[in-house]
């Protein structure tokens, strides 16, 4: 079995599943991946190389350690970054990065149609460019809509993290409210939440906040749970594999360069639930976002709603113009096109993740709202054609 050599730099969740998605090809190539650790004193490539005489290289270059991969150190051997700053590669390099302008994007149009006009930025003081594209895009687009951007952690130096963390409560103290916030990333928002909590800012009402990446360990145990931008990461580790396959088949093939896409916003409470909703319907809408994919009822809605099941219905159906259980179909569906958009998750656990029992029962369901299959709908996406099914 043929060896591949997969470095990482990042601690954050984001590589496991590009990872993931390397394993994917490379099980079909019948591969061996080998994952190279990021450690203090790493040992120079051109060793790692001669002691695994690995046929390739795929190198995640997310996280701090990253200018470690000089690409000359590779040599002739053929090798695909994930997630480089295209700057600091030569032009003969390959690579798979994020559409680092999509998260910027999503974000600002996100907190425009929840009604903000008051907008921050949050970096975390490195000058990565995927921060820096996310700010860019993000600025842009409340910018062509007339709003300007107060902006966090670019231009600042602080000597410790504790100096920092004190002029960032003072940063989010001083903001007008209400206030859409979009951070650079899942663990920037995070800090935003734990000082909004201390500050006793009132989410999302007086400060929606939005991170990036979805890294679920994170975003699910922040208080309260956070927003964020889903980027299509195992695609990424996919599609890097992939161009690698072709290097090593084709030897003088030109380098290949490729983007990965966003596949959408995965809501949670840190955003608000709609502009003008009642605030018994406000709780009802963030306990679907949360909880719809793990097989909650109507019923279950209506109990953290005060008054009659009837009453709650009746509300409910008042502030959206459609039932409890249309809703939380909508929230089940939304995530289901996510998953499929990103082709990397097979139909049964799609069924589980989104809160079907049976893949046969998500099938099922899926073709009366659609009109069509889901292996179709992934490679041609359509609208639903009814949205009560």
């Amino acid at each position: 079995m043929k060896t591949i050599l997969f470095f990482h730099t990042s601690r954050r969740q984001a590589w496991q599943k590009e990872l993931a998605g390397a394993y994917r090809f490379a099980r079909a190539r019948k591969w061996r991946l080998q994952v190279v650790e990021p450690t203090p004193r790493p040992p120079s490539i051109p060793t790692l190389i001669d002691f695994w005489k690995p046929l390739g290289c795929l190198v995640e270059c997310s996280g701090e350690t990253a200018d470690y991969f000089d690409p000359a150190a590779f040599g002739r051997l053929p090798a695909v970054f994930i997630g480089r700053d295209p700057r600091t590669l030569p032009r003969t390099a390959s690579f798979v990065n994020p559409s680092n302008r999509g998260p910027g994007r999503c974000a600002a149009q996100e907190l425009l149609t929840a009604g903000f006009t008051s907008f921050g930025f949050v970096a975390s003081g490195g000058n990565h460019f995927w921060s820096r594209d996310r700010e860019a895009e993000f600025r842009r687009t409340l910018w062509t809509n007339g709003y300007p951007c107060r902006v966090f952690g670019r231009a600042e130096s602080f000597r410790t993290p504790r100096a920092r963390g004190e002029a960032l409560r003072e940063w989010l103290r001083a903001l007008p409210r209400p206030c859409g916030v979009f951070a650079e990333n899942d663990y920037a928002a995070g800090e935003v939440l734990d000082l909004a909590g201390k500050l006793r800012l009132r989410v999302p009402k007086s400060l929606a906040v939005i991170g990036a990446d979805n890294d679920s360990s994170l975003c699910e145990n922040t208080t309260p749970p956070l927003s964020s931008i889903l980027l299509d990461f195992e695609q990424a580790g996919y599609r890097a594999a992939k161009i690698l396959s072709s290097l090593i088949d084709t030897p003088r093939a030109p380098p290949v360069r490729e983007t990965y896409s966003v596949l959408g916003l995965i809501r949670r409470a840190s955003t608000p639930a709609g502009i003008g909703t009642p605030p018994r319907v406000g709780r009802a809408l963030a306990f679907i976002r949360e909880k719809a994919c793990e097989g909650i009822t109507a019923a279950d809605v209506a109990a953290v709603m005060p008054g009659s099941r009837r009453l709650a219905e009746m509300d409910f159906k008042k502030a959206t113009g459609h039932a409890i259980q249309q809703e939380i179909l909508h929230v089940r569906f939304e995530r289901v096109e996510l998953l499929l958009r990103s082709k990397a998750q097979r139909l049964s656990a799609i069924a589980a993740l989104c809160g079907w029992r049976t893949e046969n029962a998500l099938r099922t369901a899926f073709l009366k709202r659609y009109g069509t299959s889901m292996r179709v709908w992934r490679e041609y996406p359509t609208p639903p054609v009814a949205h009560d099914a």
